[in-house]
């Protein structure tokens, strides 16, 4: 693959995804001759992934040459989901968990290993939720449910999607999986004690039978994991930055006021049977 074939269909790619302007001339600036095999090379290894759930090694941590490799296996990625008979709908919902992560976080907050599944066909949009497809845990066969940012957790939005993976994998010859797994702060029951019983937040959580123990997101200088991640999710910004917030929301301040006890937040992990 030449230069102006890999530049040609990532610029392709970006204008469809409305990637952020400043990344794309970034990570263009750094495409040339002497780059361009090696962003090649990266494109053939995601595409020799897809639709297999198999991780991807990066050749290079420079967040430019891994931003050229994601855009440019997207259309393979399409190709992909129509071969497959996947509904378009889904397919570019799918594709599109791209555009949210790399204008709000950029890749090494989001982490490049998610954005490679996204790519390589190994996260699929199924309404308000995101599922993975079943993979083994210590409670059995799971499939792996995210959380996209895209408003509230309405139960009935929740209800309809998760019937939806089921009918979704069941089609695509998955008959034995029956639990939807979640790691996440959304998960934490300490936030019982900031939100209202009728929340949707709690709501979510109680579909979720807790399967690891308050003590496996335990500090580490300081700071737990889901400390990181809630102020990540909530505010779009490093921890070290809430002391300048002022906080707008029910959650907001159920957030500071319990950092600013001096406790921690947790990821937790939970389980859900069909």
């Amino acid at each position: 693959m030449h230069d102006v074939s890999v530049r040609d269909l990532v610029v392709s790619v970006a204008a469809g995804l409305e990637v952020p302007a400043t990344l794309l001339a970034d990570a263009l600036d750094y495409l040339d001759a002497g780059t361009a095999p090696a962003v090649a090379a990266q494109i053939a290894a995601l595409e020799a992934a897809i639709g297999t759930t198999r991780e991807v090694a990066f050749s290079s941590d420079d967040e430019r040459f891994q931003l050229l490799a994601l855009l440019g296996t997207v259309p393979a990625a399409r190709a992909w989901f129509a071969a497959e008979g996947i509904d378009g709908a889904i397919a570019e919902a799918s594709l599109a968990d791209l555009t949210p992560k790399l204008r709000d976080y950029g890749i090494a907050a989001t982490g490049v290993d998610w954005l490679a599944k996204v790519v390589t066909c190994g996260v699929f949009v199924l309404g308000r939720l995101q599922f993975e497809p079943a993979e083994p845990s210590p409670e059995g066969p799971v499939w792996n449910t995210h959380i996209p940012e895209a408003g509230p957790l309405d139960p009935a939005a929740c209800d309809e999607s998760f019937d939806r993976a089921v009918a979704f994998f069941r089609e695509r010859g998955d008959a034995t999986t029956n639990a939807f797994a979640c790691h996440s702060w959304l998960l934490d029951d300490q936030l019982a004690e900031y939100l209202p019983a009728g929340s949707n937040i709690l709501k979510f959580a109680r579909r979720f039978t807790l399967t690891d123990t308050e003590t496996t997101d335990a500090p580490k200088d300081g700071v737990t994991e889901g400390d990181d991640a809630v102020a990540k999710f909530v505010f779009r910004r490093p921890l070290a930055e809430l002391s300048a917030i002022t906080p707008a929301t029910t959650l907001e301040r159920a957030v500071l006021a319990h950092l600013a006890a001096g406790r921690h937040w947790r990821e937790r992990a939970g389980i859900m049977h069909v």
